[in-house]
């Protein structure tokens, strides 16, 4: 397990602004903010081995549409993939979730990059290495966190027909429960036949559960059964699977719920949009990198970036500081400009039926404008 820094690290925040854990309001991560209703467990979940029951396994596949194997979450696979996956080079996203890049680091694995904050210059970069000849992995995270950057299921089956033998094209789909058609499993024969594509699922974003720790991958029969041997029997514990077998199976929540994430972030929106203002954004398009689904994320000034989130967690707010040195980018726009860099601010959503939450993410942001004049 790496060392990085995540968002949701409480702990850690209410240790440097010394305010307690149960005070804050957690915005850094891209995490459903109604979670799912923890159904009543019962005790043999807890006094068996946690084998994964059939119904478990029915579960799984009827919400994800394929049979895959089951983890502690998907940070364990993709802590494996590494030693799994063919000895070859990767091309990750410059910007994107850390845990990717450092699993291949540690396996002393020849790391490339596309830009994540730029659609035409990522299929142009992508484009590039599939034309190149050489093998090597490709890892999309689709949609992309922190910057939304998206792929289409046809541009991802279209890629994956010109990868090179042995070179596997690795999905990571945490955040497509918002549109599971746009995942590459809606068309399992076509992920089948290829059989050169990875998919990674995460279970706590879209319902709410990060402490679950429940992640899942997809792919062909000998992977899938590499991957099994490396997690071992136990992988999932009971618990967990009695959890994931009423929420994988509960339609009506889940339609539900995807119509109030949207609401949600509409209200995350419409709360920011002063800070937004002052700030002169004006082109959704060019500066809110992602303004939907189950984060919000604008890039700006690096020092005025470090101002907004000093301050938000200074009044018990938390936010996601994405400072350039952090990911293998410049989004500056002008590495010639070095005094002008800009790095990315990224906020969760709010539970608009929460008025507490509301009112003070409201009052906070308008005390902050303050200190912009």
């Amino acid at each position: 397990m790496s060392d990085l820094i995540h968002g949701g690290d409480l702990i850690s925040a209410s240790a440097q602004y010394g305010i307690p854990v149960e005070e804050w309001l957690d915005l850094s991560t891209g995490i459903n903010p109604v979670p799912y209703s923890v159904p009543e467990i019962s005790e043999h979940w807890f006094q068996q081995l946690p084998y994964q029951s059939a119904e478990f396994k029915e579960a799984v596949k009827s919400y994800y549409g394929a049979e895959g194997v089951a983890a502690n979450g998907t940070q364990q696979i993709i802590e494996l993939l590494p030693s799994v996956l063919p000895e070859l080079p990767i091309l990750l996203p410059d910007c994107g979730y850390q845990e990717h890049r450092y699993s291949w680091q540690q396996q002393e694995r020849e790391l490339n990059y596309y830009p994540a904050t730029d659609q035409e210059a990522a299929e142009k970069r992508i484009l590039q290495q599939l034309n190149s000849g050489s093998a090597m992995h490709l890892l999309l995270i689709n949609p992309n966190n922190p910057t939304g950057l998206k792929f289409s299921p046809e541009q991802i089956y279209h890629w994956a027909e010109q990868m090179q033998q042995g070179a596997y094209l690795i999905v990571d789909e945490a955040f497509i429960d918002l549109s599971p058609e746009q995942s590459v499993l809606s068309d399992y024969d076509r992920f089948e036949q290829l059989g050169n594509i990875l998919v990674l699922r995460s279970f706590g974003k879209f319902f709410g559960l990060a402490g679950i720790r429940l992640g899942f991958a997809f792919a062909n029969q000998q992977i899938l059964q590499q991957l099994q041997t490396e997690l071992g029997p136990w992988a999932v514990n009971g618990p967990a699977q009695a959890v994931a077998i009423a929420a994988l199976n509960d339609a009506k929540w889940q339609a539900e719920a995807r119509q109030q994430i949207s609401q949600n972030a509409q209200a995350a929106l419409e709360l920011w949009q002063p800070l937004l203002t002052k700030l002169e954004f004006r082109k959704i398009d060019a500066e809110l990198l992602s303004f939907d689904g189950l984060f919000l994320t604008a890039k700006l000034d690096t020092q005025k970036a470090k101002h907004i989130y000093q301050f938000l967690a200074e009044q018990g707010i938390l936010i996601r500081l994405v400072l350039d040195e952090e990911f293998n980018c410049d989004l500056s726009g002008d590495k010639a400009q070095s005094d002008s860099k800009n790095c990315l601010l990224r906020s969760g959503l709010v539970d608009a039926q929460n008025a507490d939450q509301c009112q003070k993410l409201k009052r906070v942001i308008s005390e902050l404008l303050l200190t912009l004049e």
